[in-house]
C-alpha cells in the first residue's frame, strides 16, 4: 500500500510543481494588481475569467477526460485515439473561437451589466481556443506518465504569462487587456511546442467508431463540468448584479488568498485520475483508494488551519510601506476560511469520482452536479442580499457539500469502498476543536502558531495513526538519522 501511495505522492508533487510555482508567482502579482488596478477593474478581471471558465467546458466537451481514459486503458489503439481526438478538437476549437469573436458584442452584456467588455471577450476567445487545443496533448503526457515534461511546459507557460503581465500591466499600465494578451502569448507558444510533439505520435486518421466512444464517455462531463464551473463562478456574476462591482473586486481578491488550498487540491486532482486508472488493474485496490481519502483530508486539515489562522496577519504585514494586498481589499479576509472549506469539499468530491469513473457511470454526474448548482444559485439568492460576499462563499461550500453527498451515495451503490470513517471523523473533530479554540480564545500570532503545531499531536492523541504508520515513521526517522 505504501508503494502505491508513494507513487501517487511523487506524481502529485511533479504534476503540481508547475501549478504550485505558477500560482505562487501569479499570487505575487495579486498585490501588484490590487495596488495598480482600481477595485472595479479587478472585479471585471474576475468576470472575464469567470466567462472563460464557464465557456471552457463547452470548448472541451469532456474530450480530455474521455481521451485520458481510453488512451491509458486501450494501449493498442493509442495512435488512433490520439489522432481522432486531436483533429476533432482542432476543428471545434477554431470554430467556437470564431463564433465568440463575431458575437462578442452580444455576449458581453451577459457577462457584465455595469460596463462593456466586448474587446475583452474577443481576447478571451483566443485564450479559450488555445487552451482547448492544448488539453489533449497535456492529457497524453499524463497518460504516459511524462510528468516532468508536463510540468516543464506548464511552468514555461506560466513564466511567459508572468513576464508579459509584468511588462504590459505594470510598465505599460494596460490592465486587464495586458493580462489577457499575456495569457494568449503563453498558451500560444506552448501550443506550438505541444503540436510539434503530438503530431509525431498521430496516425492522421479519423475514426467514427473511436469518436463515438469518446463522445459517449465524455459528453456527460459537459453538463457536469458546466455545473461545477457554475458553482465555482456564479457567485461573482451574482455579486456584481446584487452587491456591485466594488464588492466583487474585494471578493475576487479574497478568493486569491485561498490559493494554498487550491494548489493542494489541484496537485491531487492532476495525479489522482491516472493513479486510480492504473491501480484499478491491481487486485482489490479499494482499501488503497480509501486510505488516499484519509490522508488527503488529514493534510487538507493542516492546510486549512494554517491558512485560516495566519492569513489575517500575513495580509496586514507591511514591508516597505506595502502590504500583501491593498487596504481597500481587507474587508474580504473574513471569507477566506469559508472558501478554504469549500476547496476541501471539492477535493473530497474529486476523490469520490473513482467509482462512477471506473464503472462507466458518468451519466450520473450531470444529475449530481445540477442539483448542487441549483443549491448554489438558490443559496446565493438567499444569502447575498443580507450577507454579501460571506453569503456567496457559504453558497459555494453548501454546493460542494451536496456534490460530495450525491457522489458518495452513487459510489456506495456501484463501487463501494471501505472508507475509514472513524479516522475521517477524528480529523474533522480535531480541526473543529482547534479552530474553535482560536475563534473563542483569540490570541496572538504565537498562540495561533502553537495551535497549528498542536494539530499532529492532537491527531496522535485521538489514536488517528495506526500501527503500520507509526512503524513506517520510525523506520523513516531511523534512516534519516543514520
Amino acid at each position: 500500500m505504501f508503494q502505491g501511495l508513494k507513487r501517487l505522492t511523487t506524481h502529485s508533487a511533479i504534476y503540481g510543481l508547475s501549478d504550485v510555482l505558477g500560482r505562487s508567482m501569479a499570487y505575487l502579482l495579486v498585490p501588484v494588481y490590487t495596488h495598480v488596478m482600481p477595485v472595479e477593474e479587478f472585479g471585471y478581471y474576475g468576470l472575464v475569467y469567470t466567462f472563460i471558465a464557464l465557456t471552457n467546458v463547452i470548448f472541451l466537451y469532456g474530450m480530455d477526460s474521455a481521451f485520458l481514459r481510453y488512451y491509458v486503458l486501450a494501449e493498442g489503439r493509442r495512435r488512433d485515439t490520439l489522432s481522432t481526438g486531436y483533429l476533432t478538437m482542432l476543428c471545434t476549437s477554431v470554430g467556437l473561437g470564431v463564433i465568440i469573436v463575431l458575437f462578442a458584442a452580444r455576449i458581453a452584456p451577459l457577462v457584465a451589466v455595469s460596463a462593456s467588455l466586448t474587446s475583452y471577450i474577443q481576447l478571451a476567445a483566443a485564450v479559450l481556443a488555445l487552451d482547448a487545443l492544448n488539453a489533449i496533448p497535456f492529457a497524453r503526457l499524463r497518460g504516459e506518465g511524462k510528468a516532468t515534461m508536463f510540468a516543464s511546459l506548464k511552468l514555461m507557460k506560466v513564466m511567459i504569462e508572468l513576464g508579459g503581465n509584468c511588462y504590459l500591466v505594470i510598465v505599460l499600465d494596460m490592465g486587464l487587456q495586458g493580462i489577457l494578451i499575456s495569457n494568449i502569448a503563453g498558451s500560444g507558444i506552448v501550443f506550438l511546442i505541444l503540436a510539434g510533439v503530438t503530431l509525431r505520435h498521430m496516425s492522421f486518421t479519423w475514426s467514427r467508431e473511436t469518436m463515438g466512444r469518446l463522445l459517449k464517455f465524455g459528453l456527460p462531463y459537459v453538463p457536469a463540468g458546466a455545473c461545477i464551473i457554475i458553482i465555482e463562478t456564479i457567485d461573482r456574476l451574482m455579486l456584481e448584479r446584487m452587491s456591485g462591482t466594488e464588492t466583487l473586486g474585494i471578493y475576487h481578491a479574497a478568493r486569491k488568498l485561498g490559493v494554498g488550498m487550491l494548489i493542494f487540491v489541484t496537485m491531487f486532482r492532476q495525479a489522482w485520475q491516472p493513479f486510480f486508472l492504473e491501480t484499478s488493474r491491481e487486485e482489490n485496490p479499494r482499501p488503497l483508494f480509501a486510505r488516499v481519502l484519509t490522508y488527503f483530508l488529514a493534510i487538507a486539515g493542516g492546510i486549512f488551519l494554517t491558512l485560516s489562522f495566519l492569513i489575517d496577519d500575513l495580509v496586514r504585514l507591511s514591508i516597505g510601506g506595502y502590504t500583501l494586498i491593498a487596504e481597500s481589499y481587507w474587508d474580504g479576509i473574513g471569507v477566506v476560511p469559508i472558501l478554504l472549506a469549500a476547496y476541501v469539499l471539492y477535493g473530497i468530491y474529486v476523490n469520490l469520482t473513482v467509482g462512477v469513473y471506473l464503472e462507466k457511470k458518468t451519466i450520473l454526474l450531470p444529475f449530481i452536479t445540477a442539483a448542487s448548482a441549483l443549491v448554489c444559485i438558490l443559496t446565493n439568492l438567499w444569502l447575498i442580499p443580507d450577507y454579501g460576499m460571506y453569503g456567496a462563499a457559504a453558497a459555494s461550500a453548501a454546493a460542494y457539500a451536496v456534490m460530495v453527498a450525491g457522489l458518495y451515495l452513487a459510489g456506495r451503490r456501484y463501487y463501494p469502498i471501505p472508507y475509514e470513517y472513524i479516522r475521517l471523523l477524528k480529523v474533522i473533530f480535531v480541526c473543529g476543536v482547534l479552530y474553535a479554540a482560536r475563534v473563542l480564545l483569540g490570541g496572538t500570532w504565537s498562540w495561533e502558531v502553537g495551535l497549528i503545531a498542536a494539530y499532529p499531536a492532537a491527531l496522535w492523541a485521538t489514536g488517528f495513526f495506526n500501527a503500520g504508520e507509526v512503524a513506517f515513521a520510525r523506520r523513516y526517522l531511523r534512516l534519516r538519522g543514520s
